[in-house]
């Protein structure tokens, strides 16, 4: 039972907990230097060379056992931990910065089966695992800044300004991470059933400014949300409608009511084993 394995896997994966700074991304035309650090690449390794398959990034839920600390957990869509033939790849790897050197460095992710899925909607496209990268430069987006089903500002509307993050490798001799901001506005605020490929139906809403490479599926998109910016949802680089002339050049955005019921469960899930050990 995949509720069993939900249980399971979030269980057996106890995180550290960590103190996260309050922090606020205001509605401005630039990218906040913060931001810039929640945001991974998610690569393999062929023919000697690394392949970025995708993206990931770093959400905090607070700890109802430890008031003043979270859980953090990696997030991203669901297909880029699969095949093309739907069967888990191998050797994972995320890169990240690090906090020392500023040189990026990788590390190895655990295999799809320890991923978490959202108890609600097992095929929504989203998985999440608990993830603390010693030494990693990284800064969470707090829970507080997800676009979820109690927030009366959910579904944004048409037009509004937007944003998503993808990371890269940049030098030859000695690569460094970066994280790369595209910019746009939000084109379909109500989410319509959609194919995505590798992941099946899903219910999408859409930004214009598609044209971004594969790579991009699982980056966090933010909104303009009044005098912030929150996170509206994952990017789904692919999907049925890319070939279709009236959707041209948009891509597709699963809300982020999917990451919010996914990580809230399994911070419930982890409160709950650490109310059970004792001190």
């Amino acid at each position: 039972m995949k509720k069993t394995t939900f249980l399971a896997a979030a269980a057996a994966l106890l995180c550290a907990l960590l103190t996260i700074a309050p922090s606020s991304t205001l509605a401005t035309d630039t990218v906040p230097s913060q931001t810039l650090r929640n945001v991974s690449g998610i690569v393999t390794h062929q023919g000697g060379r690394v392949v970025q398959v995708g993206t990931a990034f770093f959400v905090a839920v607070p700890s109802d056992a430890f008031p003043g600390r979270s859980f953090v957990y990696l997030v991203t869509a669901r297909h880029n931990l699969l095949d093309g033939a739907g069967h888990p790849r191998a050797g994972l790897a995320l890169t990240l910065e690090d906090s020392k050197t500023g040189a990026m460095r990788e590390e190895l992710l655990p295999d799809e089966s320890k991923w978490v899925l959202d108890p609600h909607n097992e095929k929504a496209d989203v998985a999440a695992v608990p993830f603390t990268a010693e030494g990693a430069s990284i800064a969470p987006i707090p829970m507080s800044s997800l676009l979820g089903n109690d927030d009366p500002l959910a579904r944004p509307e048409t037009g509004a300004q937007l944003y998503y993050l993808t990371a890269a490798t940049v030098g030859a001799a000695r690569p460094r991470f970066e994280a790369l901001a595209r910019f746009g506005h939000v084109s379909v605020p109500e989410p319509a059933e959609t194919e995505v490929v590798g992941a099946g139906l899903q219910q999408l809403c859409f930004l214009d400014g598609g044209g971004a490479p594969g790579f991009s599926s699982g980056a966090p998109v933010f909104v303009s949300a009044g005098l912030r910016f929150a996170l509206w949802g994952i990017l789904e680089a692919s999907t049925s409608l890319n070939d279709d002339p009236v959707f041209s050049g948009l891509a597709g955005v699963l809300p982020a009511r999917y990451i919010v019921e996914t990580v809230r469960a399994m911070a419930e899930v982890q409160d709950k084993a650490l109310r059970a050990t004792p001190n």
